[in-house]
């Protein structure tokens, strides 16, 4: 679509939201229509408004400088600071991939991204994993923090899947107070800390996008699924080493040997056979 035609279109709709302007944004695969935003809700909850407009285009990026409900996984709320995160949401129309491994192609996409940099003495690529279903923390010793977190979001028409909604966050420079810090059951990370070089926001939007583009066009080709699967299991936080989990409200020590393409998580126990069950029954021990 020429420019002027979204950028007209998207006005439309957008001239009562904070808007910073709107935009394009060329990725190695493209030139997608860019919306900057000052303040919003949440980016998701923006991409959903859109996508409620037939003119809407088949993919479109949205980015806000701050959100005051960020949302994370399971209702969780994920926090930022204004202009010191990157709080993205991207649109993709008529996607066909399942969607446990398309979680899993964006979870790739963004740790590949954050691996571009250059990192400080003592810090390698292998020490960010994704850490299961789509967290990316940094794990160096004793000290696991959370640097991004992954939201997608679907929309169905009936048993088909219209579109889906990817929202990327990713921690920059902030301080919580103590109170938002007492929830937390994995800390949150600066990226920056672990950077030769700082980085601001504007620095990660086109690494992250053409990354996640990459693994999606990957889903496409023979074969992508089990690809993605297996490179997925690859960059696992915590596989192979045993641990302490909460498994369905129960204690539960034991070890993760991989996810399935339904996106359940296998466990071993000394105590249990394997299981199965999926991330949501699951809370990590810190």
């Amino acid at each position: 679509m020429h420019k002027f035609e979204y950028t007209k279109l998207l006005l439309l709709y957008a001239m009562t939201t904070d808007i910073r302007n709107i935009s394009e944004i060329t990725t190695k695969r493209g030139t997608y229509p860019l919306i900057r935003l000052i303040t919003v809700s949440s980016t998701n909850d923006y991409a959903f408004e859109l996508l409620r407009k037939p003119e809407t285009p088949s993919e479109v990026i949205v980015i806000a400088e701050h959100q005051t409900h960020g949302k994370g996984q399971m209702g969780r709320t994920w926090h930022t600071s204004p202009g010191k995160n990157l709080n993205l949401s991207y649109i993709i129309k008529g996607t066909i991939a399942v969607p446990t491994i398309f979680n899993m192609a964006i979870a790739l996409g963004v740790l590949e991204s954050l691996r571009t940099f250059s990192f400080v003495k003592g810090i390698r690529k292998s020490d960010f994993y994704i850490k299961w279903p789509n967290d990316i923390v940094a794990s160096k010793g004793s000290k696991i923090r959370k640097i991004a977190g992954i939201l997608i979001e679907n929309s169905w028409r009936g048993e088909t899947q219209a579109a889906s909604i990817v929202g990327i966050g990713v921690n920059l420079d902030y301080s919580f107070s103590k109170e938002q810090v007492a929830d937390f059951n994995l800390m949150p990370g600066n990226l920056n800390d672990y950077l030769r070089d700082r980085i601001s926001v504007i620095n990660l939007e086109l690494p992250i996008i053409n990354s996640i583009q990459n693994r999606i066009h990957m889903l496409s080709k023979e074969r992508g699924d089990q690809k993605i699967l297996e490179d997925f299991n690859k960059e696992l936080f915590g596989l192979s080493d045993e641990r302490l989990y909460t498994i369905n409200n129960k204690s539960f020590k034991g070890t993760l040997l991989k996810v399935e393409k339904d996106g359940r998580g296998v466990f071993s126990s000394s105590e249990r056979e394997n299981i199965k069950v999926q991330a949501s029954n699951v809370v990590w021990s810190f």
